[in-house]
């Protein structure tokens, strides 16, 4: 090879890799090449479905509507101790497709619905951390409606919830706080992921990207190991599924509950119960959430047999006078689609139901007369 050549094609190589790891750590650097930009707190700030994302094969884009602006980042969500109700979840609570759950309340019934979604920091799942941390002021009695998704249930109810997060750094001042963050920032932990994002999203490469993994899929079958269950022809839509939910590990359909762990989740819901009203005069309304596959595994893999994971813990938390809303006998009796084929979230219909489910065990202690709806 020409010598005047290589050396060029070193320099752009060094020049490429020193944009790589500005970029990574950089967010307006990041997102200077991405065709789709990257949005802090907005997750699902893409133009297709999150899992789509997870191997870039054209057969499965799903276009999505525009997320709108955030309930839980806007003027309109109230302070937690000026609210009169708290939406606490994980993602499916501020997925902003549609207007979320905490939103439609507050449009719909006219009260001051205080939001909180947790997804970026493990103890953000907790209510109790929240409200601690958040100085929450016991007063008059309200409600706290709690969600969580079927496959984070083993995690969120394995231990009982604490009011103090154990794993806070304690020294959060001084040199080894700022040693701390020299070596997150040289040392990025999601470094892998983030150079993924840049050569699969960016405007240089992107459609190089999708056109080989397409190609494997065709060729091969090759899917990506996060969406390992698939379909192009059973539904109205492709569908992925998203491997933690078809896996026989406690996130996932083929994991066996035994009946002492349900009995597990069930003392610690009850004692979660116990603590919010105890320290903070708050009725819990516990909302879980089926995993996608839970509803549609019925069409795609219709001899696999689900253990009644949803439906056991519905026993054992009326036998404990828990709260809860029951989305799984209502979602399995639906004959249209309540998740978007390639996310792991629902869609509007799917909120439609888990919004009117709530409304009803609201309507034990509030006088609402109708059936909320979108407004």
């Amino acid at each position: 090879m020409n010598e005047k050549l290589l050396k060029y094609l070193i320099y752009i190589a060094g020049i490429a890799g020193l944009y790589a790891f500005i970029a990574i750590r950089v967010l307006p650097v990041f997102n200077s090449m991405l065709i789709e930009k990257s949005k802090p707190e907005y997750f699902e700030f893409t133009r297709y479905g999150e899992q789509y994302y997870a191997s870039y094969i054209r057969h499965f884009r799903e276009e999505l509507p525009k997320p709108i602006d955030k309930y839980r980042l806007s003027e309109r969500n109230p302070g937690l101790n000026n609210s009169d109700l708290i939406a606490f979840g994980d993602s499916f609570f501020d997925f902003s497709r549609q207007k979320t759950v905490a939103e439609r309340l507050h449009d719909s019934l006219g009260i001051r619905v205080h939001a909180r979604a947790g997804f970026l920091n493990t103890k953000d799942w907790y209510p109790l951390v929240y409200l601690s941390e958040n100085k929450y002021q016991k007063g008059q009695s309200k409600y706290l409606i709690y969600e969580v998704v079927e496959r984070n249930i083993h995690d969120r109810f394995i231990f009982p919830h604490e009011l103090k997060w154990k794993e806070i750094d304690k020294d959060q001042n001084g040199l080894k706080s700022t040693l701390k963050k020299f070596r997150d920032f040289v040392f990025n932990a999601r470094s892998e992921e983030l150079y993924s994002i840049l050569f699969s999203g960016s405007y240089l490469t992107s459609r190089l990207y999708s056109g080989i993994a397409t190609l494997k899929f065709d060729l091969f079958g090759y899917i990506s190991s996060q969406t390992p269950v698939y379909s192009l022809d059973e539904f109205s839509c492709p569908m992925l599924f998203y491997d933690l939910t078809v896996s026989d590990q406690p996130t996932g359909f083929y994991f066996n509950h035994a009946d002492e762990l349900i009995k597990t989740y069930g003392a610690n819901l009850a004692d979660l119960s116990e603590k919010l009203l105890t320290y903070y005069n708050l009725k819990l309304i516990f909302v879980p959430v089926p995993n996608k596959f839970t509803i549609y595994s019925r069409v795609i893999r219709p001899n696999d047999k689900y253990d009644d994971f949803l439906p056991r813990l519905y026993r054992e938390m009326q036998n404990r006078n828990i709260s809860y809303v029951n989305l799984y006998d209502k979602y399995s009796s639906s004959d249209t689609l309540l998740y978007y084929g390639t996310d792991s979230h629902w869609n509007k219909k799917g909120v439609d139901i888990a919004v009117n489910e709530i409304l009803k065990e609201l309507r034990k202690d509030w006088n609402i007369k109708e059936t909320v709806k979108d407004k």
